[in-house]
This record gives structure tokens, sequence and C-alpha cells, in this order.
């Protein structure tokens, strides 16, 4: 019988990026779905493992880009031009940003911790409850396969007993013909008797 299909690690992990690439969020859940199997403990393990890596690389940096002379003297010269100007504008942009920003991102992370916490709740329950859908589907092929075999067993014997059956009616209708064969023998000495009493008076 057909057991849980088990998938490789390359695999967990690129059906984990072409979902993140789909724009949806990348769970468990979802990648067992797409993968159609799988166990969610191996899952779990395997995606955690990769993101946790993926955010250790250190990026490249840029390789330094010499400009042109002209263009390094003409952006000196504006930066002294706009310098005052922009120093000005970014000290009263900041405040203004600054307040926007805290109110945005508190209310923002509170959002979206609520969330997370309800998403990784429904996650681990999704993934007890198809573990224990897995487990119950292994219990029921080994049941399905012991039945098998007992039916198997029973078609067996059910031949074996239909063949001593069969015997036992060939062996009834001999008797029945030996029984017939006697009656008639029966009938024929009583007429026989019969005759002989009618000589001997």
């Amino acid at each position: 019988m057909g057991r849980r299909a088990e998938f490789t690690d390359e695999q967990i992990i690129e059906a984990g990026k072409a979902i993140s690439v789909e724009g949806k969020p990348v769970s468990t859940f979802a990648i067992r779905n797409r993968l159609q199997g799988g166990s969610s403990e191996r899952i779990k393990s395997v995606w955690s493992n990769y993101v946790v890596q993926q955010e250790s690389l250190i990026e490249p940096e840029d390789p330094e880009v010499e400009l042109p002379s002209e263009i390094i003297a003409i952006l000196e010269k504006n930066q002294k031009t706009a310098q005052a100007q922009l120093e000005k504008l970014t000290v009263e942009g900041y405040k203004v940003a600054q307040q926007v920003a805290e109110k945005r991102v508190k209310s923002t992370t509170e959002d979206y911790q609520s969330k997370i916490g309800l998403f990784e709740d429904s996650e681990n329950q999704a993934s007890i409850a198809l573990e224990a859908s897995d487990k119950k589907i292994e219990e029921l092929e080994l049941l399905i396969e012991s039945l098998t075999e007992k039916n198997e067993s029973l078609i067996s014997e059910n031949s074996k007993l239909e063949g001593r059956l069969n015997a036992i009616n060939e062996h009834v209708i001999k008797l029945e013909k030996i029984e017939h064969a006697y009656n008639e023998i029966q009938r024929e000495y009583g007429k026989l008797e019969g005759k002989l009493e009618a000589l001997t008076k």
C-alpha cells in the first residue's frame, strides 16, 4: 500500500520560493499543499533553516564607480547651492515624518503582531490536524492490508471446503445409485421368492 510522499530539501525550498514569488505568505501548510504531501514537521524544519541561512548572507558591496571630473564639479557646485535649503527641509521634514512614522510603525507593528499570532496558531493547528490525518491514513492502510490478507486466507479455505463438499456430493450420488440398485435387487428377489412359493405348492 502507499505511504506518505517524501520530498528532498531542494523540492521543499523551491516550493517555498515559488509561493513567495506569487506574493503569498510562505508557510508549512502552503508548501505542503503545493507539494501535495510530505511531513509537516520536516517541511517546517527545512524551510526555517533556509530562511535563517538567507538572512545570514552578506550582500556583496557594489563596485565603486569613478565619476568623470566634469560631473564631480557639477555635483559639488549644486551641493553648495542646495545644501542650506536641503538641511532646512530635511530637518523640518524629518520632524514631521518621524512623528507620522512612529505612529504608523506602532500601529502597523501591533496589527502585524496580532495577525502573525493568529496565523501561527492556525498554522500549528493545521499542522497538528495534518499529522493526525497522516497517522490515521497509515493506520487505515495497515488495517486494509490485514483485512486483505485475511480475505485471501478465507478465500483459500473456502476453496478447500468447496472441494471437500464436491467430493461428499459425489460420494452421496454414488450411494444413492447403490441404494437404487439394491432396491431393484430387493424387488427382483421378492418376485423370485413369490414364484418359488407358487412352484412349491
